[in-house]
């Protein structure tokens, strides 16, 4: 794999040291597989990374919250406003106005889209009509077919974040020198996951009675194992749900192999949306049936 990279990048010279760490990165078929798993927790800062998009959000003691942008693709990205999710800690659903500010417009000029050229950054201020909290979590961004979901982070870790992401070279193309800037940069901490989403637009509230409905489920990639056994299939999770649609216990009805049906668990558990139970007009705890499906995913060819 060295002499591979070495073949690849032959202009270019680094130390023997960063050679074996991008020959690493770069060969590791764990870049198609899920990150590492997270507790969305309560938290002013969260942050999300990888090699094409890097998202933050703040909550400042001036109660504003600021949500920044840095594209690292090659296309234009753009995130609607009904696109981010917020939760409070005890599970009250946030949802935002709209972007007011990014350092060139009024703060009166409010819009619906936060929009970012490649190879830039840009940083907006967020409108909002709720009660200011001092912290939230659960916080995904949706875009496109990916639901981004940004890790809680301290603040010491946060400003760390901030610096180390300055430090990066947007003007880079190739895909394999941003990860391995990356690498360099940030080493293990890679912040945040992503995964693939569905979403049903339905209304969270009944004025009658109905059942659970699943809002946003999820499809989560292999654990390493399952990925380099080539296995898949489906997990049934059922699972508890409060007045509010929160998740109180989720529990697996069949077992899969390689970790996959605690990763099923975990993704119903914790990122998952559902619309309560309605009787009458009024919400109910309630019991709820899913299933999480894994595909076989085939790693990349060099």
């Amino acid at each position: 794999m060295l002499g591979l990279c070495r073949q690849r990048f032959l202009m270019i010279r680094f130390p023997a040291h960063l050679l074996c760490l991008f020959a690493c990165v770069t060969g590791a078929p764990s870049l198609l597989l899920a990150t590492p798993d997270f507790i969305p927790t309560a938290s002013a800062y969260h942050a999300y990374i990888d090699a094409k998009i890097i998202f933050s959000l703040e909550l400042t003691a001036k109660k504003e919250i600021f949500v920044e942008v840095i594209n690292m693709g090659d296309i234009r990205r753009c995130l609607s406003i009904e696109s981010i999710n917020l939760r409070t800690e005890d599970g009250l659903v946030l949802k935002p106005d709209s972007f007011l500010y990014d350092g060139t417009k009024s703060k009166t000029d409010g819009g619906d889209k936060a929009c970012t050229r490649q190879r830039t950054r840009r940083k907006w201020e967020l409108g909002y009509s709720f009660d200011f909290p001092q912290k939230v979590r659960k916080v995904v961004f949706l875009m496109g077919s990916q639901a981004f979901r940004l890790q809680p982070v301290s603040a010491a870790e946060f400003e760390e974040f901030t610096r180390k992401v300055n430090q990066l070279n947007l003007e880079v193309a190739s895909e394999y020198l941003k990860i391995f800037d990356l690498r360099v940069k940030f080493g293990a901490n890679i912040y945040g996951s992503s995964v693939r989403y569905r979403k049903i637009n339905v209304s969270s509230t009944s004025d009658g009675t109905r059942g659970p409905v699943t809002l946003l489920s999820t499809f989560p990639k292999q654990t390493e194992q399952a990925f380099k056994k080539k296995k898949g299939g489906e997990v049934e999770v059922s699972v508890k749900l409060d007045a509010k649609g929160e998740v109180t216990e989720a529990k697996a009805e069949n077992q899969l192999e390689y970790g996959l049906t605690e990763r099923a668990v975990y993704e119903v558990k914790n990122w998952w949306d559902f619309a309560p139970g309605f009787e009458n007009g009024k919400p109910i705890p309630s019991t709820h049936t899913t299933k999480v499906v894994y595909r076989i995913e085939e790693q990349d060819e060099d």
